[in-house]
């Protein structure tokens, strides 16, 4: 438990290559508090990014091959197109969406900075990657979705192929959405609902430091939750052969599950805690203990640190990178024995692993 918690690929950083902005349809507004509205056709599956420094994003995938984008709190809107294609009259498959504010008008270099709130259509088939410092995300009926936020919450729901999402202060909510999934939160809490694979090998991977986890009817067939300080709850019917992981250093862990469910159970948990089961387990013979460790000596002691939140440099490379937000979580020293539990519920169909340090392990029939 002493590496990195959870790094999510969320859209934490853009470097954009400034040459070559594209312009689009309708002029940009010279009266501050008027709406101004710009559109630029795309391809029907393009890589389409936003980035601002303050304000709310919200995202909605529509019918059109187009990106369209408004705010009242913008300037000027460009859309910057970054493939190179051979035929230039194809439709962009690469667009980064550049919007400033008042300040930043004369200094194309503030991209990225503009205080402003944006709502944006694009493709049902696009893929998105959004970020704000300082603000909510809602992104609606896209194919993926990268979205990152320093201190604001995130909302996605309807996302048919992949969701990678990390929030530094704030909380996470996914919807109805298939594919592979990797969210994390450092300051807040994550739910997910109704999640489907869409490839035998989509994962979802979720994980807090301090916030609860709560998921309902994940069905994918490899779920991993992680969290330092909080209550993990999981409710729905086990993947067939599926491959389940919950690492718990301070809080309850819940599966609720259906009374016909096979599962093989491997857990470690605290001697001052139980697992308490509405199922009848088989218990299987505990594996003997590790041999003892050699003696070290001491080392000095040292106080502990808050957990640090990294943002990566991306590399100086033409058009938009996602840097990866990097949530450390702080050295954590277990203080009291272990035990070892293996069980068996029906035939075992699923694998079921759990390390729980200081909370109880709850298996509940629903």
């Amino acid at each position: 438990m002493t590496k990195k918690l959870f790094a999510v690929c969320a859209a934490a950083g853009l470097l954009l290559s400034l040459a070559g902005s594209t312009a689009a349809h309708d002029e940009k507004s010279e009266n501050p508090g008027e709406k101004i509205e710009r559109s630029f056709p795309v391809d029907p599956q393009a890589v389409v990014t936003l980035c601002v420094a303050s304000g709310t994003l919200r995202v909605r995938g529509t019918d059109k091959s187009e990106v369209r984008v408004r705010s009242l709190d913008a300037q000027q809107i460009d859309f910057h197109r970054i493939d190179k294609p051979k035929d230039p009259s194809k439709p962009a498959a690469r667009v980064d969406v550049m919007v400033f504010d008042k300040r930043a008008v004369a200094n194309p270099k503030f991209d990225c900075q503009a205080l402003a709130s944006v709502e944006m259509e694009v493709p049902a088939g696009a893929t998105v990657q959004v970020q704000t410092r300082d603000g909510d995300i809602m992104i609606s009926g896209v194919a993926g979705a990268y979205a990152g936020s320093q201190n604001g919450d995130i909302v996605i729901d309807r996302a048919s192929k992949l969701v990678e999402a990390g929030s530094v202060g704030g909380s996470i909510v996914l919807r109805d959405s298939s594919g592979r999934v990797n969210l994390s939160s450092a300051g807040g809490g994550v739910e997910a609902t109704n999640i489907r694979p869409t490839a035998e090998d989509d994962t979802f991977e979720v994980g807090t430091v301090s916030g609860d986890i709560q998921l309902n009817r994940v069905s994918n067939p490899k779920v991993t939750a992680k969290t330092v300080n909080g209550t993990m709850t999981m409710a729905g019917p086990l993947a067939k052969s599926g491959s389940y992981g919950f690492t718990n250093m301070s809080g309850d862990i819940v599966l609720a599950m259906p009374h016909d469910a096979s599962f093989q159970l491997n857990a470690k948990i605290s001697d001052k805690h139980d697992i308490v089961s509405d199922f009848a387990l088989k218990y299987l013979a505990e594996p003997p203990p590790p041999p003892p460790a050699k003696p070290r000596t001491a080392a000095p002691e040292t106080k502990s640190k808050p957990p640090a939140v990294k943002v990566q440099s991306a590399p100086k490379t033409g058009g938009p990178v996602v840097a990866p937000i990097v949530v450390e979580k702080p050295m954590i020293t277990v203080q009291y024995p272990l035990r070892r539990i293996s069980a068996v519920c029906g035939s075992g169909d699923a694998t079921i692993s759990i390390a729980s340090f200081g909370g109880t392990v709850r298996l509940k029939k629903i």
